[in-house]
């Protein structure tokens, strides 16, 4: 294989782009679904060796024959970790519990990759071993982490122990701190009646004229001077515990943390190496959709430089053309070494010729090709196709072809096939003949491989000269003036440039002249040579019409004989279940008759035989059905009926018979018999409302009063995505200070957000106890 340099392209890489290989790649890509599927397929190199072109083509088998067996490949998006595992190998590391969660999705995955390939009996069996999850790793995250990746209390028993511990010193300090807020003593001195905190100690908000009057320490003062907020003396221990504790916790739950990460550093290599086979089971079902998508085949591939194809279609354009496409036959390696394609302009022939270059190297990386037969193997595939005409290389049409020939001609040899594209065009006809018959000549002697087209009559006559030769044409209609798509072996394309150019509407006094003087120019075997094509395609055309009405007149009968077959069956299958429906029906009926009208002669109870044939033709009359009364759902408005007052439903208990409102800022759950639906209820308009505004036209301090709790959260969660995805390290939330509601839902989220670093109030100049100061991480 040829290494690139800077002035000189690597041929090999040149021809991929040629074939359109880089647009398969991008839908084979698409179809992966991981990230991992994903770089395997991106990564693969058609230029392997035969060992490995046949190992990726096993694995394609194989894959193949279990989804024919019902056992699909995993095909779920997975997390990017490998940066994660990189970071766990480190001393110290601390991973999340969000990054540790991502991991354990990895993990889990594993396991059912483990599943798919211990479920067949194949060569992929004992990969099995290979992708296989740790399960001290698998058990340890699942039982430590919850589903949003936060430690469970059972992580540890010291981490349990200490959170019990601090929500029972928090749940003191609040209580003692709310009775002094009750005590009637000091009610006229506080700000607000609510407990605030500051870095991390609960205060009260006493107004300022009373400082002195109550025995506390003073941590911070309000942005208008009017409030401190203070410590009462007798809740610091109380304050210090909690403190103590929670810096326990926090200490406790960083340790876990580690050890988490430290385990994911042992196994990542294990981990590693076990996204690579999931990679590559990723990348070869991706492959199999992709090619089924142009009906392709997994073709072996020979040790020697031939191959022998049939229905040989282009992969981009039977992917989007499944039905339209032309198939070809070629073969070239054992009676022929060389093909030299002719015929009109957009014929097929460059199509043709990326087709065959283009499944050879797509086999190679182990898919289905849309063709059948063999496939050769070549060390290397080299093209020259297209007009690489560089004006700022100062490379016309023709010096640019000469530049691709002279670097593939450096690279021939006997385990290579080469693709050349109207070879010796671009100057003198003569000269250009001369010139593709030269190189033709060389390969010949190099024992390579070589598929060529052009328009000139001289490779023509090149082609019939030499037995190692095979010459081909590509068919053109010549009565509908179209190209027909078709390799026809053993006979040339006629160009027929002139019969294209009157249908395309040239003068036809130009025509005339140009038909004349052709004429007069032209060879008697080429005469015959058009004539023989033209009734060969007259022929075929009739004989693949007769084939095709022939077919169809088949396939009709087929589906009357079905269709008659399956209403048949249907017909009987529908009448038989009746009559046992019916005889059932009417045994049962005649039996309950009897035994009424016997009861009845027996002089038994006549009113009980009376209420058994009254039940029987109840039960055989058709029951009326009534649609029961429709349960309100979440959005309905109606009357709350002890208040008499307009309220919407925000959820339903149908097994509890009862209903949550809203009502006066509060959610209430009532019994269903105290609502009544009335879709025409008029709510009461709802005070506030979202005074989100955008990073980019306002500053980073959210205004929160006047709003209801749950949507000052929502307001408040798109703040911090806002401020996160702006690379913002810290917010200020404006909530005031009022009954302390909104002050606790963010010191609440701030606790419970793992984005939110630090959370305090502001300083008295910035807002104080109205406005909270979130750091982000």
């Amino acid at each position: 294989m040829i290494q690139a340099t800077e002035r000189s392209p690597d041929p090999a890489r040149t021809t991929w782009v040629m074939l359109d290989g880089p647009a398969v790649l991008e839908s084979w890509t698409q179809r992966c679904a991981h990230e991992y599927g994903r770089r395997d397929a991106a990564g693969r190199q058609p230029w392997a060796s035969l060992a490995e072109v046949r190992e990726r083509l096993h694995w394609s088998h194989c894959l193949q024959e279990r989804d024919r067996q019902g056992f699909s490949a995993p095909a779920s998006p997975l997390p990017d970790v490998v940066s994660l595992l990189q970071l766990a190998q480190r001393p110290g590391a601390l991973l999340s519990g969000k990054e540790l969660l991502q991991i354990l999705r990895i993990v889990e995955e594993q396991g059912r990759y483990a599943d798919y390939l211990q479920a067949v009996s194949d060569d992929l069996q004992h990969w099995a071993a290979t992708v296989g999850p740790d399960a001290t790793l698998l058990q340890t995250l699942a039982r430590t982490l919850d589903a949003d990746g936060v430690l469970l209390d059972g992580a540890s028993p010291e981490l349990g122990r200490l959170r019990q511990e601090s929500r029972r010193a928090r749940d003191a300090l609040q209580q003692q701190l709310n009775a002094t807020l009750r005590n009637p003593r000091w009610r006229d001195f506080w700000q607000d009646p609510v407990v605030v905190q500051r870095s991390g100690r609960f205060l009260l908000p006493l107004k300022v004229q009373y400082k002195g009057r109550f025995r506390a320490i003073i941590h911070d003062r309000s942005a208008s001077g009017g409030t401190l907020f203070v410590e009462p003396l007798d809740a610091v221990d109380a304050n210090n515990r909690l403190w103590e504790v929670e810096r326990a916790l926090q200490e406790e739950q960083e340790r876990i943390l580690k050890e988490l990460t430290w385990r994911v550093g042992r196994a990542a290599d294990a981990i590693r190496a076990a996204l690579l086979l999931m990679g590559r089971i990723e990348a070869t079902r991706a492959g199999l959709e992709l090619a089924a998508a142009w009906n392709g085949e997994l073709l072996p591939v020979m040790g020697q430089p031939q191959f022998d194809l049939r229905d040989l279609r282009h992969p981009l354009l039977a992917l989007r053309h499944p039905e339209a496409v032309v198939g070809n036959a070629l073969a070239l390696g054992q009676d022929h070494r060389q093909l030299v394609i002719t015929g009109p302009n957009a014929g097929g022939k460059t199509a043709l010729l990326k087709a065959l270059g283009l499944c050879h190297l797509l086999a190679y990386l182990g898919l289905p090709v849309p063709a059948r037969g063999q496939l050769g193997y070549f060390t290397q595939i080299l093209a020259v196709i297209g007009d690489a005409q560089d004006i700022q290389a100062d490379l016309s049409t023709f010096s640019a072809q000469l530049e691709r020939l002279r670097r593939v001609l450096l690279q021939a040899d006997a385990h290579s096939l080469l693709l050349l594209d109207e070879l010796g065009n671009g100057t003198d006809p003569r000269e250009g003949a001369a010139l593709a018959r030269a190189i033709g000549s060389e390969l010949l002697e190099r024992g390579a491989l070589a598929v060529l087209t052009s328009h000139m009559e001289a490779l023509k006559r090149y082609a019939l000269e030499r037995p190692e030769i095979v010459l081909g044409g590509m068919g053109f209609d010549v009565q509908a003036l179209r190209p027909t798509y078709r390799l026809q072996l053993g006979m040339g394309g006629a160009s027929h440039g002139l019969a294209i150019a009157r249908r395309l509407g040239l003068p036809a006094a130009v025509l005339d002249r140009a038909e004349a003087i052709h004429a007069s120019e032209q060879e008697d075997w080429e005469l015959w040579e058009a004539r023989r094509e033209s009734l060969l395609q007259e022929a075929q055309r009739e004989r693949q019409e007769a084939e095709a009405l022939r077919a169809e007149a088949e396939r009709l009968q087929a589906r009357w004989r079905k269709e008659q077959e399956l209403a048949t069956a249907a017909r009987e299958r529908a009448a038989a279940e009746a009559r046992h429906q019916w005889e059932t029906i009417l045994a049962q009926a005649r039996a309950e008759v009897r035994a009424a009208i016997a009861a009845l002669k027996a002089g038994r109870d006549t009113a009980a035989a009376t209420a058994r044939l009254d039940a029987l033709d109840e039960r055989l009359r058709p029951a009326a059905t009534q649609a029961p009364a429709r349960l309100p759902t979440a959005g309905d408005r109606g009357l709350f009926l002890p208040l008499r007052q307009a309220v919407e439903v925000l959820r339903v208990d149908g097994a509890g018979q009862k209903l949550q409102i809203e009502i006066r800022g509060k959610q209430l759950w009532v019994p269903l018999e105290q609502f009544q639906l009335d879709p025409g209820a008029t709510l009461a308009e709802e005070r506030g409302g979202s005074h989100y505004r955008s990073p980019e036209s306002h500053p980073w301090r959210l205004d929160l009063r006047g709003q209801r709790r749950d949507v000052a959260r929502v307001a408040l969660e798109r703040h911090v995505d806002g401020a996160i995805a702006a690379g913002r390290q810290q917010v200020e939330v404006l909530h005031g200070t009022g009954n302390g509601v909104l002050a606790e839902m963010v010191r609440e989220f701030a606790q419970s957000d793992a984005r939110v670093l630090a959370w305090r109030m502001a300083r008295p100049e910035q807002g104080g106890g109205g406005v909270s100061e979130l750091d982000l991480r």
